[in-house]
Protein backbone atom coordinates (compact mmCIF):
# COMPACT_ATOMS: atom_id res chain seq x y z
CA UNK A 1 0.00 0.00 0.00
CA UNK A 2 1.46 3.49 -0.87
CA UNK A 3 -1.03 5.74 1.13
CA UNK A 4 -3.30 6.73 3.34
CA UNK A 5 -6.55 5.20 2.23
CA UNK A 6 -8.24 6.56 5.55
CA UNK A 7 -8.17 10.03 6.66
CA UNK A 8 -5.43 10.54 9.38
CA UNK A 9 -6.34 11.76 12.82
CA UNK A 10 -5.25 15.49 11.57
CA UNK A 11 -7.19 14.97 8.07
CA UNK A 12 -9.87 14.30 10.33
CA UNK A 13 -9.60 17.54 12.40
CA UNK A 14 -8.92 19.52 9.28
CA UNK A 15 -12.24 18.65 7.59
CA UNK A 16 -14.38 19.09 10.71
CA UNK A 17 -12.39 22.53 10.64
CA UNK A 18 -10.78 21.85 14.03
CA UNK A 19 -7.29 22.31 14.71
CA UNK A 20 -4.73 18.77 15.91
CA UNK A 21 -5.26 18.39 19.23
CA UNK A 22 -1.47 16.67 21.13
CA UNK A 23 -0.66 15.42 24.26
CA UNK A 24 -1.08 19.40 25.50
CA UNK A 25 -4.57 18.86 25.71
CA UNK A 26 -5.24 18.83 29.83
CA UNK A 27 -5.36 14.91 30.98
CA UNK A 28 -8.74 14.72 32.58
CA UNK A 29 -12.33 13.41 32.21
CA UNK A 30 -14.61 16.20 31.10
CA UNK A 31 -18.53 16.21 31.72
CA UNK A 32 -20.15 16.33 28.00
CA UNK A 33 -23.18 18.63 28.77
CA UNK A 34 -24.79 17.34 25.76
CA UNK A 35 -25.01 13.77 26.82
CA UNK A 36 -27.93 12.96 28.29
CA UNK A 37 -27.79 10.46 31.26
CA UNK A 38 -31.17 9.68 32.00
CA UNK A 39 -33.13 8.54 28.70
CA UNK A 40 -33.61 5.29 30.56
CA UNK A 41 -35.74 6.43 33.00
CA UNK A 42 -38.88 7.25 31.85
CA UNK A 43 -40.86 7.05 35.08
CA UNK A 44 -42.72 10.80 36.29
CA UNK A 45 -41.42 9.75 39.74
CA UNK A 46 -37.80 9.51 39.17
CA UNK A 47 -37.93 12.89 36.56
CA UNK A 48 -37.19 14.87 40.12
CA UNK A 49 -34.27 12.95 41.18
CA UNK A 50 -32.58 12.79 37.79
CA UNK A 51 -29.53 15.02 39.17
CA UNK A 52 -28.88 12.89 42.02
CA UNK A 53 -28.95 9.90 39.73
CA UNK A 54 -26.68 11.31 37.31
CA UNK A 55 -24.34 12.34 39.94
CA UNK A 56 -24.44 8.49 41.27
CA UNK A 57 -23.75 7.38 37.77
CA UNK A 58 -20.94 9.03 37.37
CA UNK A 59 -19.08 8.10 40.36
CA UNK A 60 -20.35 4.54 39.51
CA UNK A 61 -18.78 4.84 35.88
CA UNK A 62 -15.22 6.55 37.67
CA UNK A 63 -15.20 3.20 40.31
CA UNK A 64 -15.33 0.34 37.37
CA UNK A 65 -12.38 -1.97 37.51
CA UNK A 66 -11.44 -4.00 34.05
CA UNK A 67 -12.57 -7.28 36.14
CA UNK A 68 -16.12 -5.13 36.47
CA UNK A 69 -16.48 -3.97 32.84
CA UNK A 70 -16.74 -7.45 31.21
CA UNK A 71 -19.94 -8.09 33.37
CA UNK A 72 -21.72 -4.71 32.83
CA UNK A 73 -21.24 -5.54 28.60
CA UNK A 74 -22.14 -8.88 29.26
CA UNK A 75 -22.86 -11.56 25.88
CA UNK A 76 -25.20 -8.73 24.03
CA UNK A 77 -21.78 -6.37 24.48
CA UNK A 78 -18.97 -9.21 23.27
CA UNK A 79 -20.93 -10.20 20.54
CA UNK A 80 -21.57 -6.41 19.25
CA UNK A 81 -18.05 -6.38 19.41
CA UNK A 82 -17.26 -9.44 17.45
CA UNK A 83 -19.75 -8.55 14.71
CA UNK A 84 -18.09 -5.37 14.52
CA UNK A 85 -14.44 -6.67 14.42
CA UNK A 86 -15.15 -9.11 11.48
CA UNK A 87 -17.42 -6.34 9.58
CA UNK A 88 -14.29 -4.30 9.08
CA UNK A 89 -11.78 -7.08 8.75
CA UNK A 90 -10.15 -6.52 11.69
CA UNK A 91 -7.56 -8.61 13.15
CA UNK A 92 -8.38 -7.42 17.25
CA UNK A 93 -10.92 -4.82 18.66
CA UNK A 94 -10.14 -3.93 22.15
CA UNK A 95 -11.96 -1.82 24.86
CA UNK A 96 -9.16 0.38 26.79
CA UNK A 97 -10.79 1.89 30.04
CA UNK A 98 -8.10 4.56 31.84
CA UNK A 99 -7.25 3.32 35.28
CA UNK A 100 -8.73 5.32 38.91
CA UNK A 101 -5.44 7.60 38.58
CA UNK A 102 -5.85 8.37 35.14
CA UNK A 103 -2.06 7.95 34.20
CA UNK A 104 -2.91 4.46 32.31
CA UNK A 105 -4.89 3.00 29.53
CA UNK A 106 -5.76 -0.57 30.52
CA UNK A 107 -7.49 -3.38 28.14
CA UNK A 108 -11.02 -4.87 29.58
CA UNK A 109 -12.10 -6.49 27.03
CA UNK A 110 -10.18 -7.84 23.43
CA UNK A 111 -11.28 -9.72 20.95
CA UNK A 112 -10.22 -12.51 19.68
CA UNK A 113 -7.45 -12.83 22.10
CA UNK A 114 -8.18 -12.71 25.86
CA UNK A 115 -4.87 -12.38 26.85
CA UNK A 116 -4.55 -8.45 25.73
CA UNK A 117 -6.66 -8.48 28.27
CA UNK A 118 -4.75 -6.62 31.71
CA UNK A 119 -2.47 -4.30 29.17
CA UNK A 120 -2.09 -0.99 29.96
CA UNK A 121 -0.09 1.83 28.26
CA UNK A 122 0.85 5.25 30.09
CA UNK A 123 -1.28 8.11 28.52
CA UNK A 124 1.77 9.70 27.85
CA UNK A 125 2.51 7.89 24.67
CA UNK A 126 0.84 6.68 21.68
CA UNK A 127 -2.21 7.21 19.20
CA UNK A 128 -5.01 5.24 21.56
CA UNK A 129 -3.88 7.58 24.49
CA UNK A 130 -3.84 10.31 22.00
CA UNK A 131 -7.39 9.83 21.40
CA UNK A 132 -8.47 9.63 24.93
CA UNK A 133 -6.74 12.69 25.64
CA UNK A 134 -8.36 14.85 23.04
CA UNK A 135 -11.24 13.04 22.45
CA UNK A 136 -10.93 12.98 18.86
CA UNK A 137 -11.08 9.87 16.56
CA UNK A 138 -8.49 8.46 14.20
CA UNK A 139 -8.51 6.66 11.46
CA UNK A 140 -5.09 5.54 9.59
CA UNK A 141 -3.28 3.38 7.87
CA UNK A 142 0.30 2.77 7.18
CA UNK A 143 0.01 3.66 11.30
CA UNK A 144 3.53 2.13 11.70
CA UNK A 145 4.95 5.37 9.82
CA UNK A 146 3.70 7.36 12.45
CA UNK A 147 6.29 9.09 15.06
CA UNK A 148 3.47 9.06 17.97
CA UNK A 149 2.33 5.20 17.59
CA UNK A 150 3.69 2.84 20.33
CA UNK A 151 5.63 0.12 19.34
CA UNK A 152 5.37 -1.56 22.50
CA UNK A 153 2.19 -3.83 22.04
CA UNK A 154 4.11 -4.49 18.67
CA UNK A 155 7.22 -5.47 20.14
CA UNK A 156 5.80 -7.84 22.75
CA UNK A 157 3.83 -9.93 20.81
CA UNK A 158 6.03 -9.94 17.72
CA UNK A 159 3.26 -8.05 15.33
CA UNK A 160 3.38 -4.79 12.80
CA UNK A 161 0.21 -2.54 13.37
CA UNK A 162 -0.83 -1.72 9.87
CA UNK A 163 -3.63 0.25 10.35
CA UNK A 164 -5.83 1.53 13.67
CA UNK A 165 -9.47 2.94 14.28
CA UNK A 166 -9.57 4.64 17.74
CA UNK A 167 -12.66 6.29 19.12
CA UNK A 168 -13.23 8.08 22.40
CA UNK A 169 -15.60 5.68 24.68
CA UNK A 170 -17.64 7.72 27.23
CA UNK A 171 -20.43 6.48 29.79
CA UNK A 172 -21.31 7.97 32.97
CA UNK A 173 -21.38 11.70 31.39
CA UNK A 174 -17.30 11.69 30.88
CA UNK A 175 -14.73 9.78 28.46
CA UNK A 176 -14.15 6.87 30.34
CA UNK A 177 -11.61 5.30 27.77
CA UNK A 178 -11.12 4.53 23.77
CA UNK A 179 -11.75 1.59 21.59
CA UNK A 180 -9.70 0.15 18.84
CA UNK A 181 -9.56 -1.93 15.97
CA UNK A 182 -6.30 -2.85 14.56
CA UNK A 183 -5.12 -4.83 11.17
CA UNK A 184 -1.69 -6.84 11.96
CA UNK A 185 1.28 -8.52 9.84
CA UNK A 186 3.40 -10.80 10.85
CA UNK A 187 6.24 -10.01 8.49
CA UNK A 188 7.31 -6.03 7.88
CA UNK A 189 8.03 -6.62 4.31
CA UNK A 190 4.79 -8.16 4.36
CA UNK A 191 2.23 -6.34 2.04
CA UNK A 192 -0.33 -4.15 4.08
CA UNK A 193 -3.89 -5.87 4.26
CA UNK A 194 -6.60 -3.90 2.86
CA UNK A 195 -6.66 -1.04 5.61
CA UNK A 196 -9.70 0.76 7.19
CA UNK A 197 -12.06 3.43 5.64
CA UNK A 198 -14.12 6.56 6.97
CA UNK A 199 -17.15 3.89 6.65
CA UNK A 200 -15.49 2.30 8.95
CA UNK A 201 -14.67 4.52 11.37
CA UNK A 202 -18.38 5.73 11.41
CA UNK A 203 -19.24 2.07 12.29
CA UNK A 204 -16.81 2.04 15.37
CA UNK A 205 -18.00 5.40 16.22
CA UNK A 206 -21.97 3.91 16.28
CA UNK A 207 -20.30 0.87 18.44
CA UNK A 208 -19.32 3.43 20.97
CA UNK A 209 -22.49 5.19 21.63
CA UNK A 210 -24.17 1.68 21.76
CA UNK A 211 -21.66 0.15 24.30
CA UNK A 212 -22.03 3.43 25.99
CA UNK A 213 -26.07 2.82 26.54
CA UNK A 214 -25.32 -0.46 27.30
CA UNK A 215 -23.01 0.19 29.89
CA UNK A 216 -25.25 3.01 31.60
CA UNK A 217 -28.20 0.98 31.56
CA UNK A 218 -26.47 -1.75 33.34
CA UNK A 219 -25.08 0.95 35.76
CA UNK A 220 -28.39 2.79 36.49
CA UNK A 221 -30.36 -0.94 37.19
CA UNK A 222 -27.52 -1.55 39.86
CA UNK A 223 -27.83 2.08 41.44
CA UNK A 224 -31.72 2.05 41.53
CA UNK A 225 -31.51 -2.13 42.66
CA UNK A 226 -33.55 -2.64 39.40
CA UNK A 227 -34.57 -6.42 38.60
CA UNK A 228 -34.37 -6.62 35.56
Amino acid sequence: MTGKIAPSSQNLNRIAGRPSIGYASARRKRANPNRTLIVITPDPHLSEHAPAIEKALARAASAISPEDFRSLIGDPGQTTLRMVMESLAADSISVWIADVEEKNLVVTHSEPDPAFVGWSQPLTEGLTSLVYVSEQPLCENQVYLNARHSKRVDEAMNQVTTALIAVPFYFGGKVQGVISCVQLKADPGAPDPGGFTARGLNRVRRLSTVLERLVNYRLLTRILNLEI
